[in-house]
């Protein structure tokens, strides 16, 4: 008799890191690392949530349906060198190929208040991965924003 291939949760979150006191839109920012190696802090997980919260003194244009924020994945194959990005403020860029979602506003935020948003379910390859958040909302997030995830793996039964 065949058995059933389940999802199973991560034991907790894992917090990746803050993004800074601020950051402008269309800047992005080195957020940490997430690994997903044998030894890393998602080991063996396959697939992965992320959650982002983050605030605006300013919410002029941050509607319901505005894309605050993409997220971005750089593996970083060797465990040491990692592709080039461009950090410039209000300009940066990161190759589309390493964007693994984003993150969009349910309703208009409340200024100064936290908000919290969900990103799609992200594959992950079992490398060590540099996280870029880049600010797309038309604002500037006025306090570190802080990202986390949630892994899943595969339980076979």
């Amino acid at each position: 008799m065949a058995g059933n291939i389940l999802s199973k949760e991560a034991a907790s979150l894992a917090t990746i890191g803050t993004t800074g006191a601020t950051l402008a839109t269309g800047s992005a920012v080195l957020v940490g690392q997430l690994d997903a190696r044998a030894g890393g802090a998602l080991a063996d997980l396959f697939i992965a949530l992320f959650s982002l919260t983050a605030q605006w003194t300013t919410i002029t244009g941050i509607a319901a349906g505005t894309t605050v924020a993409d997220l971005y994945l750089v593996p970083i194959i060797d465990g040491t060198s990692s592709p080039d990005v461009d950090l410039t403020v209000g300009a940066s860029y990161i190759p589309y190929t390493m964007r693994a979602g984003s993150f969009a506003a349910a309703k208009t935020p409340t200024a100064n208040t936290n908000a919290l948003f969900a990103s799609l379910p992200v594959d992950l390859f079992p490398t060590l991965y540099n996280v870029y958040i880049l600010n797309r909302s038309g604002q500037t997030i006025s306090t570190g924003a802080v990202l986390k995830a949630m892994g899943a793996a595969a339980q076979y039964t």
